[in-house]
C-alpha cells in the first residue's frame, strides 16, 4: 500500500522538480540505527513498483540514515521506516521543515514529532497531514491532497 501510494503523494508537491539538480529527483527511504536492509528492501520496492517514474516524473528511492539525509540538500520527498526513534524523528522533522521536504512516515503517531503525514489502510485509506507541519514547512501541493487529506492539529 505504502509503495504505491507515497510517490504518488510525492508527485503532489508543485515544487516537486526544482528540489533537486539531476534529471531524477530523489526520494530518500530513511532508517534509524540497524534497520538499513529494510530501508533498501523498501527502497527497491518502490523502484521496481513504479519503474522509477510517477506522474511522468523520474524518481528514484535510496534508503538513507537519518543522518545522511540531514545532510543532504536534493532530497525531494522523505519516507520514515518503522520503528525510528523520538530523537531521530525529531531531528528528519526539524530538517525537513526548514528545507520544505515533506516528511511521511510509516506510523500515524509520529506526526507528533512533526512528521508532515501518514497513510492509514483502515476500511478505507486514510491520508494524515500534520496542519502545524504543513504551515511552517511552507508546502505546496496540488489541491487534490487536500481534497482527500485529513487534517490534523
Amino acid at each position: 500500500g505504502h509503495i504505491r501510494m507515497l510517490p504518488k503523494i510525492m508527485a503532489l508537491d508543485t515544487r516537486l522538480t526544482s528540489k533537486t539538480d539531476s534529471s531524477k529527483v530523489i526520494f530518500a527511504v530513511v532508517y534509524d540505527s540497524n534497520r538499513k536492509s529494510d530501508a533498501q528492501f523498501i527502497a527497491e520496492g518502490i523502484n521496481r513498483v513504479h519503474h522509477e517514474k510517477v506522474s511522468n516524473i523520474p524518481f528514484t528511492a535510496i534508503a538513507l540514515s537519518v543522518n545522511e539525509v540531514t545532510e543532504r540538500e536534493d532530497i525531494a520527498f522523505v519516507y520514515t521506516i518503522q520503528k525510528c526513534s523520538s530523537k531521530s524523528l525529531k531531528k528528519v522533522a526539524a530538517w525537513a521543515i526548514e528545507n520544505s521536504v515533506p516528511t511521511f512516515s510509516y506510523d500515524v503517531a509520529d506526526l507528533e514529532y512533526g512528521i508532515l503525514g501518514s497513510i492509514a489502510f483502515e476500511r478505507s485509506t486514510v491520508i494524515y497531514i500534520n496542519k502545524k507541519t504543513l504551515k511552517e514547512g511552507k508546502f505546496h501541493f496540488d489541491g487534490t491532497l487536500y481534497q482527500i487529506a485529513r487534517l490534523i492539529e
